[in-house]
């Protein structure tokens, strides 16, 4: 059953204000009474960050002041240390677990799995007095920077892990993503994250994986003969085919796969290759023929069985991963999360964990109008850019109401009268929003009748 806005309106008003003095002074944020109580710290902060992109000592002063609390940024400056980190932090746990969502997307594609998750990591430079505690690569680049690893589960549509790494760490090397595999789940990840034992894992407890695939792996018949990829592919005669095989090398992986092989059409097969020769000539390096024939197809393994995915909706439900670009596009050009610019490591941890409550909040808020199900045509999204314009006339009025039930009721209404009336793309002729593409494909779903042109676009999109 979908949550009403006053279900939704009642959620945020306990997350802010229940229990969060209780949260302080367990972190020892607050000892003392003190007119900056952890509960107006916290509703600021984070307001503050849905409404602008800089956070200045200044401005988190005047939204104290909006609050009733007349504090100084000097003050403020003088609050923020390990305690308030710890406090943000943990409320920023909390968030994740209480902003979840029950509701699946109707889609029968997607709810044949317990979830749809979406993996990836975004990186952000920070000031060198981080580099500590998240270095970065050097050279030209930031010497600290800080990588967010990201689950998102689509079915749903809330965030399910996010974590910090340093930005100079490879995602293959990243684990945290194993701890939401469980059997009936799908995991959609890119090439960065390509690891056997992550498969292996996944396999092992009887979830699913779909993800580009990794044209250096070894690839097996089940009779234990070695497949050499480029003369499977020049077999090939149709545009879409796969194969039943088995990958990695060593004997402990040698998983049970299905290779999906979609060839691409010329022109964006020629994109490819000139992309990839611009890449190499900056490093000085030189392609092999056999790699620029791989670049003619588009290449996918998965576990998922073809009783429940058929090899034509392969590109469209690995198409859901780009996602997760949007979502940080909102991270970083919508909450801010790229312009962190204080030297404080303490200060930069503290609204670090401020906007990401935001963003979790944020995810909450749009929930409603996540998937257009109820609109007219499914060929419509909400626009990023609408909805941060939207967000930054409304942030100040949902602070302001926190504390009054009917009040805050009437902004929310308002607000999803705005979203809905000024908050979405203009509709897509040419070619399927990811959305409209798996109405697409479930409708069609037990006919198979996916054509041509269309798992084309959906490849090239």
């Amino acid at each position: 059953m979908k949550m009403t806005i006053e279900q939704l309106g009642v959620r945020i008003q306990k997350f802010f204000n229940d229990g969060v003095e209780t949260t302080a002074r367990k972190c020892k944020f607050v000892e003392r009474a003190s007119k900056l109580t952890g509960t107006k710290f916290l509703q600021a902060l984070v307001f503050h960050s849905l409404e602008r992109k800089e956070m200045t000592l200044s401005s988190i002063s005047q939204s104290c002041l909006d609050l009733g609390v007349r504090i100084s940024g000097q003050g403020i400056d003088e609050r923020i240390d390990a305690t308030a980190v710890a406090f943000l932090r943990e409320l920023f746990e909390q968030a994740m677990e209480r902003f979840r969502l029950a509701e699946p997307v109707d889609i029968a594609i997607l709810k044949q799995f317990t979830g749809v998750a979406l993996v990836d990591s975004t990186q952000i430079s920070l000031p060198a007095s981080m580099a500590p505690l998240f270095p970065g690569s050097g050279g030209n680049a930031s010497t600290a920077s800080l990588k967010i690893h990201l689950v998102f589960d689509y079915l749903h549509g809330h965030l399910d892990r996010v974590e910090f790494s340093s930005g100079c760490a490879p995602d293959q090397g990243y684990r945290g993503h194993w701890a939401i595999i469980r059997k009936g789940a799908l995991l959609l990840m890119d090439l960065g994250y390509f690891a056997l034992d992550t498969f292996k894992r996944i396999s092992d407890l009887g979830g699913y994986f779909l993800s580009r695939f990794q044209t250096q792996t070894a690839l097996f018949e089940h009779t234990g003969e070695r497949i050499d990829l480029v003369t499977l592919l020049a077999q090939q005669t149709q545009t879409l085919s796969e194969r039943t095989v088995l990958i990695g090398s060593r004997e402990r992986h040698r998983l049970p796969c299905r290779l999906v092989m979609i060839r691409l059409p010329q022109a964006s097969a020629e994109r490819q290759r000139q992309k990839a020769k611009a890449n190499a000539r900056r490093h000085g390096r030189t392609l092999s023929k056999s790699y620029l024939a791989l670049l003619d197809w588009a290449l996918f393994i998965t576990n998922v069985p073809a009783t429940m995915l058929h090899a034509e909706h392969v590109a469209a439900l690995y198409r859901v991963r780009w996602q997760v670009e949007l979502i940080f596009k909102m991270c970083k050009s919508f909450c801010g999360l790229d312009h962190i610019t204080s030297l404080r490591p303490h200060r930069v941890l503290t609204e670090l964990y401020a906007r990401l409550i935001g963003v979790v909040l944020l995810y909450f808020l749009v929930a409603p109008f996540r998937l257009p199900a109820s609109r007219a045509s499914p060929n419509s999204e909400i626009s990023a850019v609408k909805l941060r314009l939207i967000l930054q006339r409304f942030a100040r009025a949902f602070l302001l109401a926190l504390d009054q039930a009917d009040a805050f009721i009437a902004c929310l209404t308002d607000f999803y009268d705005h979203v809905d009336h000024a908050g979405f793309k203009q509709k897509r002729r040419k070619s399927p929003n990811t959305f409209h593409a798996l109405v697409l494909i479930s409708d069609c779903y037990e006919a198979q009748d996916l054509n041509d042109s269309l798992v084309a676009c959906l490849v090239q999109s």
